[in-house]
């Protein structure tokens, strides 16, 4: 396997809020893939599938037993952007159902699934709700679509369910393997031998402990998932109902067409995973055709073309020259403070750039990466695989239980290998044995029929929609699942990628446009209308400031608020010493000659550096808010017309000297009344809480 240095978890890279925060939702193993949803995504594990003979269909689709009501519950989850702000007051209602652990043994062990259900807030919505199914598997469903879907149009016209899949976050159980935060010190910094020993390991003792615990692992698949959507239609007490499914999500709606037709009144899929394609021995392929997109599409536009000549050629440089001399980054993990060394090779970059093609908009930013990793420049990747490491939210042993038991019929030696690039063929095939067969060979769990790889075939209205630039699962994916779909729509996004809902006005309005009218093909003239463009340039500036808004951290928000405080504080003057000099006119009070000019100085210095400190401040968001409108913000980064900009706070730095030191000389002179001197005092001290928030926020090194 492609070394781990980001096998920590396997995920989907569900949905992407419009604002480019990377949620940390699903971006976890940057090695290898699995299907993955937001986000990015990670290794995959699998065994050689076998059955001796096919069983009819009925006696594998699965009838949800009879369950206990919905029990409610406070919501477990919270606001990922707005800590603050509860789902209750968002208008969740939460709670468990409880269904068996198999279906097909109602007296047995059982599992409470964790629901939310967000109520339609318009005077007439229709009666049939919208299920949304997060990816992995072993996504978390609610870190995403509690964040987009309230306020939403959507929300307005039906009930919208959210839930996450038996075995992941907040179900009980959870199939958490925490083995791997022991060994993430050793495993960043590994060698691919050493990390695959570590790894396996690692998931050898987390399968044993939940062999102790008495969990059927075997129960945590396909088909009993489908089984359980269908008893929470039933405990909510819902006739009919749409679902929304993305990546792993889809493969999962797809079962329950084929399962639990009877209530489904439509089905969206995102992002499309067909039963009948094997995505694994596919990750090579798709990965190729990746890079052929993202270096056809530069090739296309015009100005790219000019600004980044010979990409392909530059960008494998890199990749040779850095598994030939691989280096070391810092991953600070944001919860702790702690940094962690980790070791970065041609496989591990190449891997990051593929799992970043999750990202809507990554085609436009991967030229500028390129220019920044040719110079030895990092600091992207450090600022986001973070987010990826250190995220606790994804379930490896239900993603394992899942794969090892539904697609594990393929072999390694015959991944089809002709035409790639030497780069992504090189170790293939190991990758996918000790990723995949070894894996599955730990994690042992029962297989799935062969008949669950066959087509479905439905009549249900189906919206399937695609990316041009999704990393795993490529449009031709939805072509494929439409053939035995006879009232199937699909759309292409000439510009999207991994899962379209809610990252894409486009999207958004072809979802709610077939919604309304399942049998009705959709406009989706948009998704034809846009092409690749809006490429980052290669002179740019990095400003820390839009990383740390665009993942909303705590601290950075704070300090900004503190920055406003203090540039209020200092703009204050403009008010307050107009005032006294018009009460000292009007008092005809004279001003001693000696201290005038000290006066005047001391109140131009602060005049001076309250304009500018505006003035910087206006330009940042003008510069902030282009950026985040555009492709610019994933990589943080604001055009190099704003270096003037960033001269000021050094001007700043110099006025602030000034002002610190007639303030001193005012107190040992006792110069003015002593109102004025705590005044100008208050004001010094705004003065250096301003640059001292411009310090922390970074914005003294955009120029270095």
């Amino acid at each position: 396997m492609t070394r781990p240095l980001l096998a920590k978890r396997g995920a989907d890279l569900a949905i992407q809020t419009e604002s480019p925060v990377i949620d940390p939702i699903q971006i976890i193993a940057i090695e290898e893939n699995g299907v993955p949803s937001f986000s990015v995504v990670y290794l995959v594990f699998v065994l050689m599938f076998f059955l001796t003979g096919p069983l009819p269909a009925a006696r594998w689709a699965l009838a949800p037993q009879p369950t206990a009501a919905f029990e409610s519950a406070p919501c477990p989850f919270k606001n990922p952007f707005l800590s603050f702000i509860t789902p209750e007051s968002q208008g969740f209602e939460c709670g468990y159902v409880t269904v068996p652990e198999q279906h097909a043994d109602p007296n047995g062990p059982t599992i409470r699934l964790p629901v939310a259900i967000l109520k339609a807030s318009g005077d007439n919505p229709h009666p049939d709700p919208l299920f949304l199914a997060q990816g992995g598997p072993g996504g978390d469903a609610f870190g995403v679509f509690s964040a987009i879907l309230p306020n939403t149009a959507l929300a307005q016209e039906r009930d919208l369910v959210i839930f996450n899949q038996r075995g992941t976050l907040y179900a009980e159980p959870q199939l958490n393997c925490t083995e791997l935060n022991d060994i993430l010190a050793d495993l960043l910094v590994a060698s691919r031998e050493k990390a695959d020993e570590l790894t396996k390991d690692a998931y050898t003792r987390c399968y044993q402990r939940f062999q102790a615990e008495g969990i059927n692992l075997s129960a945590y698949n396909s088909i009993e998932n489908a089984a359980d959507i269908e008893a929470i239609r039933a405990a909510l007490g819902y006739d009919t109902f749409n679902f929304y499914g993305v990546s792993y999500g889809t493969l999962l709606g797809l079962h329950l067409m084929r399962d639990h037709p009877e209530h489904l009144r439509s089905v969206i899929l995102d992002a499309v995973v067909p039963p009948q394609l094997n995505f694994i021995p596919l990750v090579p392929q798709n990965t190729n055709r990746l890079f052929d997109q993202f270096f056809q599409a530069c090739a296309d536009d015009e100005p790219c073309r000019m600004e980044y000549p010979d990409l392909e050629t530059r960008f494998f440089a890199v990749v040779d020259q850095l598994n030939e001399q691989p280096t070391t980054i810092t991953l600070t993990n944001s919860a702790t403070g702690q940094p962690y060394d980790a070791r970065l090779d041609g496989d591990t970059l190449l891997g990051f750039v593929y799992q970043m093609a999750y990202l809507p908009g990554a085609y436009a930013i991967f030229p500028n990466m390129v220019k920044s990793f040719e110079a030895g420049d990092y600091r992207f990747i450090e600022a986001i695989l973070p987010l990826f490491i250190f995220d606790d939210t994804i379930s490896d042993g239900m993603y394992f239980s899942v794969i090892c038991s539904e697609d594990a019929d393929f072999d390694p030696e015959a991944t089809p290998l002709a035409g790639l690039r030497p780069q992504i063929a090189a170790n293939a095939v190991e990758d996918l044995q000790n990723s995949y067969i070894d894996m599955c060979r730990i994690w042992q769990v029962d297989l799935l029929p062969a008949l669950v790889d066959d087509p479905v075939v439905s009549d249900i209205p189906t919206l399937l929609l695609s990316g041009r630039f999704d990393p795993i699962t490529p449009p031709e994916n939805a072509v494929a699942a439409a053939e035995s779909l006879s009232n199937s729509f699909t759309y292409v996004n000439e510009v999207g990628s991994h899962g379209a809902f809610g990252s894409d006005p486009c999207a958004n309005q072809i979802v709610e446009a077939f919604l309304n009218s399942p049998t009705t093909p959709p406009n989706g003239s948009c998704s034809t209308q846009a092409a690749p463009g809006n490429f980052v340039p290669p002179n740019t500036l990095r400003v820390d400031l839009i990383h740390q808004i665009n993942t909303l951290e705590p601290w950075a928000v704070a300090f900004t608020l503190l920055a406003g405080l203090f540039l209020l504080g200092i703009l204050s003057a403009f008010v307050v010493w107009p005032i006294v000099l018009v009460v000292r006119l009007i008092r005809k009070r004279k001003i001693e000659t000696r201290s005038r000019l000290l006066r005047w100085t001391r109140s131009g210095l602060v005049i001076v550096f309250g304009l500018l400190a505006l003035i910087f401040v206006v330009g940042l968001n003008i510069f902030i808010i282009q950026s985040l409108s555009g492709s610019m913000a994933i990589l943080s980064v604001v055009s190099s017309w704003a270096a003037p900009l960033f001269v000021v706070p050094y001007l700043l730095g110099l006025l602030a000297l000034g002002i610190i030191a007639l303030m001193i000389w005012s107190w040992l002179k006792k110069e003015g009344n002593i109102w004025s001197r705590l005044y100008y005092t208050f004001l010094t001290l705004c003065v250096v809480g301003y640059l001292s928030m411009l310090a922390v926020t970074g914005m003294f090194t955009v120029l270095i």
